[in-house]
């Protein structure tokens, strides 16, 4: 092998070995907010991810940078549960797909979503104003799309579906109320299909 694939195998690896290093400081992050922890330290991540803090701000600018590569992160793993429903499935059928569809994408987006109510930077974060922006047009866009015979351009019963399909209204149901999740569930279907069968 010349000295040139040499470099180049070298180069690989080095570059193979920060993705992996970036992303178990994403990961740590994650894992530090399901544990319930309010604004982790570049310490606490550091720890949790098993390298050393010099690490960390080697391979992120600061922490709204972890929370950025995280969000990104959530961004890719929720993506399929964003997909319109075809509208020519029955709407009882439609309706269920659709709330298993959310119930999934909460349940894996809360430890972050939860940490965005205590997290001081949220408010003058650019990148998490623009990343919840994102996520509020997609989730909105999808209800349209799924739901459109019933809607008719309905724009007051769309915003209605809006917030009971929400994460704040999910969370209700399972955080503050201590629902289960199938629970949670059955009170949605029955909350959309109330609203969509008398549209």
């Amino acid at each position: 092998m010349s000295s040139t694939e040499n470099n180049a195998v070298s180069n690989d690896g080095r570059i193979a070995r920060g993705e992996r290093t970036r992303s178990s400081i994403a990961d740590a992050l994650y894992e530090l907010l399901a544990d319930g922890a309010e604004n982790p330290s570049g310490r606490d991540i550091a720890e949790r991810a098993n390298v050393s803090l010099r690490s960390v701000f080697q391979h992120f600018d600061d922490i709204e940078a972890v929370y950025s590569e995280l969000i990104t992160r959530q961004h890719e793993r929720v993506a399929p549960f964003l997909e319109p429903i075809n509208k020519d499935i029955p709407l009882n059928e439609r309706v269920e797909i659709f709330i298993e569809n959310r119930d999934s994408m909460f349940a894996l987006a809360a430890p972050l979503r939860r940490s965005m109510g205590t997290y001081r930077g949220v408010k003058t974060s650019h990148t998490i104003r623009r990343a919840m922006t994102y996520l509020h047009r997609a989730q909105r866009d999808q209800i349209a799309q799924s739901f459109e015979p019933e809607l008719n351009g309905n724009e007051q019963l769309l915003l209605q579906l809006e917030v009971c399909l929400s994460f704040e209204t999910w969370n209700q149901f399972t955080s503050q109320h201590g629902l289960s999740r199938a629970a949670t569930r059955g009170h949605l279907h029955n909350l959309v299909m109330t609203m969509l069968a008398s549209s």
